[in-house]
């Protein structure tokens, strides 16, 4: 897997207007700063995108929302990628509603045909 792009909303430090993330623009990199600037977020944000869950407290029963930024209601990461010379998006997202919480995942694939992508997620 090569990692294209990396886009969030509302996760963790990362708010709303937060440019994406272009891996196409280095080949190797080095996350530095101050403690609380986001370095550890990325790669929470990697490991949400694919799997669903990243850091979680003891007390928190969906690890949803220990990832949402303070404040806010919905939280959204978009994680492009290539692999076996196909390019690959994965759109996961969060809406907290007043008890309880829902999660949308979708996995779409591009096709150069139509140059846009094609969903490969059930309903």
């Amino acid at each position: 897997m090569i990692p294209v792009s990396l886009s969030l909303r509302n996760f963790l430090s990362y708010g709303e207007g937060c440019p994406p993330l272009d891996f196409t623009q280095f080949s190797v990199a080095c996350l530095s700063g101050a403690n609380g600037h986001g370095k550890s977020a990325l790669l929470d944000a990697l490991t949400y995108a694919l799997w669903g869950e990243a850091r979680k407290s003891a007390g928190e029963r969906k690890p949803d929302e220990g990832l949402l930024r303070l404040g806010t209601s919905e939280m959204q990461v978009e994680f492009c990628f290539e692999l076996d010379d196909s390019l690959f998006r994965v759109i996961r997202s969060f809406r907290k509603k007043s008890r309880s919480g829902t999660t949308q995942l979708e996995l779409q694939v591009f096709d150069s045909a139509s140059d846009q992508y094609r969903s490969l997620s059930e309903s």
